[in-house]
């Protein structure tokens, strides 16, 4: 059986999003006597640093941006990438993003004639754009069903959908870091609400500080961690002061190991208007957290309501609200919700299944072509 040579083009050296740190779970669990992985980014960053740190190559490779593609950088760019595909023996392109990557990777894909796999994470349509790296697609694989609806026609035709999965060993139920809670100034007891995210206008967090306010006139004493950063943090840092909620909701910056801080919640809370995927809840609820999220964009094929959840319509911080005082003043059904989570994600959401579901589609695209594992 020999390796296959998979080129995978990222959107970002940095790690941005759910976007990159699927596309660093993936090629670290590739099977290696199978898939031999390459990356290309266009810059450096947490991504690249990660990735060479665990072995795999990395090449860097500006791409022209749409509103600048010159005939001249669009030709030294693809150019550049068709001799990395000759060079490093690819036979598959893995195109883990959108615009400029996936045009230059989908040219490149028909030029060379390896297949191109597009993997879209975002639901909201690009119109021609769309229609135009469809057709340089040789398969779309889309990470829920509601991203998979940017689809139609014959591209539609083109569609997989496989989840996100994420790795149950970094996520698993265990005790809160002691030094983490005193860290954080949370005294001993007080129940704990948390969100993971980025602070941009879809997370929904301007949402989320006024179901706080409603909360804390049930539960004074209930706290709110908020981890991560984004271009919005310092109005929700000024709309918190003017809540009055400056002793209650403390901003934490975004934090790698994600995971201490979620053993410290005893709810999750996603806000977000309309969710691509929604990889954070997954992780919440590997950590045997119940959550309260948006009935939105993709939530819904993860958060079952009643059963690993609640879910509530999105900008309405009063319903939000009043399903994180249900949980927090009944916590077995929390418990219930939580335990149930993390029987889901253990069936449905494991890094593994999600791994197996990527290499199948590689298998077919290779089968078609005669170019067999």
């Amino acid at each position: 059986m020999r390796t296959v040579h998979v080129l995978l083009c990222s959107e970002s050296g940095e790690l941005v999003g759910g976007g990159e740190l699927s596309l660093l779970d993936l090629v670290t669990a590739l099977v290696p006597s199978r898939f031999a992985p390459v990356v290309v980014c266009p810059g450096p960053g947490a991504l690249v640093e990660r990735l060479r740190a665990g072995g795999i190559p990395v090449e860097i490779l500006p791409f022209p941006p749409w509103r600048s593609l010159r005939a001249i950088g669009v030709l030294r760019t693809l150019a550049r990438l068709a001799a990395l595909v000759k060079a490093r023996r690819i036979s598959l392109l893995h195109v883990n993003a959108t615009g400029r990557v996936a045009l230059c990777a989908g040219l490149v894909g028909r030029w060379r004639r390896v297949p191109v796999i597009w993997h879209v994470r975002v639901k909201e349509p690009e119109g021609w754009k769309d229609r135009l790296l469809a057709r340089l697609a040789t398969r779309i694989v889309v990470n829920s069903g509601a991203v998979a609806m940017r689809f139609t026609g014959s591209a539609r035709a083109k569609v997989t959908l496989i989840h996100n999965g994420i790795d149950l060993r970094r996520f698993t139920p265990g005790p809160p870091s002691e030094e983490l809670r005193r860290g954080l100034g949370l005294p001993a007891g007080v129940p704990v609400v948390g969100s993971v995210g980025r602070f941009v206008a879809y997370k929904g967090y301007a949402y989320l500080l006024e179901a706080a306010r409603l909360v804390r006139q049930k539960i004074p004493e209930a706290r709110w961690i908020l981890v991560g950063d984004g271009e919005l943090r310092g109005e929700l840092e000024a709309q918190c002061r003017r809540l009055g909620l400056d002793g209650a909701v403390t901003f934490a910056g975004w934090r790698e190991r994600v995971g201490d801080y979620l053993a410290l919640f005893d709810l999750f809370v996603l806000p977000s208007l309309g969710e691509h995927f929604g990889r954070v809840l997954l992780e919440a609820m590997a950590m045997g957290k119940a959550v309260v999220a948006t009935d939105a964009g993709g939530v819904p094929e993860i958060v079952r309501h009643g059963e690993t959840g609640l879910l509530v319509p999105p900008a309405d911080p009063e319903a939000m609200a009043a399903a994180v005082v249900s949980l927090l003043q009944d916590r077995a059904l929390a418990s219930r919700l939580g335990a149930a989570g993390r029987r889901r994600v253990e069936s449905e959401f494991s890094l593994g299944r999600h791994v197996e579901a990527v290499e199948a589609v590689y298998a077919s695209l290779l089968d078609a072509i005669g170019d067999r594992l």
